[in-house]
């Protein structure tokens, strides 16, 4: 009986921690409310309106915060990002893009910049594509 509590006791306590977020989260995964564990190399996707945009944010380029825009669409896309984009940081302040180059097509893509931020918790924000009212990116 008492053996049957312990065991009762320690599954009820493992669940609760599952449950509650206590253990660490499955690679790959991340968590942009705590900045440490943020993967800033990994790939952000949405797939929403039969446009596929992935955005991955370029750390490596000092003079600016930079994005690498890629699109994968069924029919010819040239949008340009700089005037339907703009970037958020923590504390709710938007910046304007410096500039977008780049190519167009079914696999378009380019460079998306913004002014050097020093935040390290953002959000890129396309606006208007295939229907679609915005598309979040966060880091």
């Amino acid at each position: 009986m008492k053996k049957r509590l312990i065991i009762a006791t320690f599954v009820l306590l493992l669940l609760a921690a599952l449950l509650s977020g206590c253990l660490d989260t499955p690679e790959g995964t991340y968590n942009v409310d705590n900045v440490e564990n943020v993967d800033y190399s990994a790939p952000r996707e949405n797939s929403e309106g039969g446009i596929s945009i992935t955005a991955t944010y370029l750390p490596e380029i000092e003079d600016a915060t930079a994005f690498e825009i890629k699109v994968t669409a069924h029919t010819d896309y040239d949008d340009d990002f700089k005037k339907n984009s703009f970037l958020r940081d923590a504390s709710g302040k938007t910046y304007q893009p410096l500039s977008y180059e780049g190519s167009g097509g079914h696999h378009a893509d380019g460079v998306l910049r913004f002014p050097k931020i020093e935040s390290k918790k953002f959000e890129l924000v396309i606006r208007d594509v295939a229907g679609v009212e915005e598309r979040i990116f966060k880091w």
